[in-house]
């Protein structure tokens, strides 16, 4: 994957938009004093180039039922840590997930919005499925602050 450098206006629309999502093109043309179309095809590009997307976050600590936990696990991964990272990654409930250093290969951020009973089922059974999780340690979140989260592909929270 490339590398890519921002500049100093991409780096000051993403630092707005990531304070106010729904800021106007006309705003943030405003405060960084250039023109409206500069701003539009600036987030067209980092849309594009895979640098920058616009989501909604939750608040977790709203939600009764909802757990997140980090899942952090022991991979056989036989010279395919990036496919099994990838597969880990596309799994429902899995926010992302990362190769780490330490005791684990892997760590997936998991949000359950159906609470315990999903969290179980991805540890006792999804994951296990995979064939290459040797062992895994689940920490459930108790508590925590700043931390708004992207539900995951495949979750609907009704």
């Amino acid at each position: 994957m490339e590398k890519i450098n921002l500049d100093a206006l991409d780096n000051a629309i993403i630092s707005l938009l990531t304070k106010d999502g729904r800021m106007s093109i006309g705003e943030m043309a405003k405060q960084l004093k250039v023109t409206p179309p500069t701003i539009r095809k600036r987030i067209k590009v980092l849309e594009n180039d895979g640098i920058f997307k616009v989501s909604g976050l939750i608040n977790p600590n709203r939600d009764q039922e909802m757990i997140t936990a980090l899942v952090a696990m022991s991979i056989r991964s036989d010279g395919k840590l990036d496919q099994i990272l990838d597969k880990i990654s596309r799994l429902p409930s899995v926010a992302w997930a990362a190769v780490v250093t330490g005791r684990y290969d892997i760590i997936a951020e998991v949000i359950c919005v159906e609470g315990k009973d999903e969290l179980y089922r991805f540890t006792s059974e999804t994951i296990l499925k995979l064939g290459n999780v040797i062992r895994s340690e689940t920490f459930i979140l108790m508590r925590s602050k700043n931390n708004w989260l992207r539900l995951p592909k495949n979750v609907e929270k009704i």
